[in-house]
């Protein structure tokens, strides 16, 4: 029986829909642990792993592994693949077994485990909301490789082949990132973006509201959500433009400051993420913090762009007509 899969366009951190489309493949990241053709189960590809990653806790290490599993061993040819691209969403069909390609197996590339893919309709895309309403609702998860609902992807493509019309997304958000990274977005800038970032997550975290913020580096929380079953985020804004250098350990300590054990955190910025700052957060044992850099906030942002009114789309730069203002 076919199964269709989500697989999202960043390896290794990077936005790799362009050559996803140019190759005609899908991939994942994780580079430089190797082949992994030969080690079809989960404990080979964990020894693979912390060959050359460490991870700060067992349930990350086994999202990771699970992860690679899926997209390894489980995704057979002839499934099913959805790559979501902000409100566009490509389709095709897996064309060949797991494969690895050395060329890219560095931390520079980053895809070096690969799928072949065939795309549907000359690689044209669907706006999302042109979906069914649970494959729509499946795309709102956030692991890298994940199964959504392959009746209904065999219906949409005997159904709405008239709707795969649209342009790629790609240069749009690239546009929008470089407008945001420089500061050359009207209505953005170091005062308001707080506000963007909260706007943009009321759907994912309820009742997240802005805190008194301080401006040095001592203790401190922006953005705060209560939700059931006493779960509290706790997030904190930078809008960094890359050229004053990335997210460094000293952001991650202002956020740890003001958590609680047990507290989750985000840490989400315009710019970079350096390597000082993720290797900050993996130290701790009794919080977890994640981040999101610029380009993810942009995959975010374009994901929930059909459900903004005037307003709010305005906050981020945006007319209704997916121009800038």
């Amino acid at each position: 029986m076919r199964h269709a899969w989500i697989v999202r366009p960043y390896p290794h951190r990077k936005y790799r829909v362009k050559e996803f489309l140019h190759m005609n493949k899908v991939a994942i990241g994780w580079p430089c642990i190797g082949d992994l053709s030969s080690k079809n189960d989960k404990e080979a590809i964990k020894k693979a792993i912390l060959s050359y990653y460490s991870y700060s806790s067992p349930q990350s290490l086994a999202q990771a592994v699970g992860t690679i599993y899926r997209f390894q061993t489980e995704i057979k040819k002839d499934d099913y693949v959805l790559v979501p691209d902000g409100r566009l969403v490509y389709i095709g069909i897996i064309d060949s077994e797991y494969m690895y390609d050395s060329a890219v197996d560095s931390e520079n590339e980053g895809y070096p485990h690969q799928r072949s893919v065939k795309w549907l309709y000359d690689k044209k895309a669907i706006i999302r909301n042109k979906l069914t309403g649970r494959v729509y609702d499946s795309l709102k998860g956030q692991q890298t490789v994940f199964a959504t609902y392959h009746d209904d992807i065999e219906e949409i493509i005997r159904s709405k082949k008239h709707d795969f019309t649209q342009q790629p997304n790609f240069d749009l958000k690239q546009e929008y990132l470089t407008r945001l990274q420089r500061g050359l977005l009207r209505n953005v800038n170091s005062n308001t973006f707080e506000e963007a970032v909260r706007l943009l997550f009321q759907d994912y975290f309820p009742g997240i509201r802005r805190l008194a913020t301080t401006a040095g580096k001592a203790g401190d929380t922006d953005l705060l959500a209560e939700l059931r079953g006493n779960v509290t985020i706790r997030i904190q804004v930078k809008h960094f433009y890359p050229s004053q250098g990335e997210i460094e350990g000293w952001v991650v300590d202002q956020l740890s400051d003001s958590m609680n054990p047990g507290d989750h955190g985000v840490i989400v910025t315009s710019g970079v993420i350096g390597d000082s700052a993720r290797k900050k957060a993996e130290l701790f044992t009794d919080k977890t913090i994640s981040f999101i850099d610029g380009e993810e906030f942009v995959e975010i942002l374009f994901e929930a762009i059909d459900n903004m009114d005037k307003d709010t789309l305005a906050v981020f730069g945006l007319t209704r007509e997916i121009g800038f203002l």
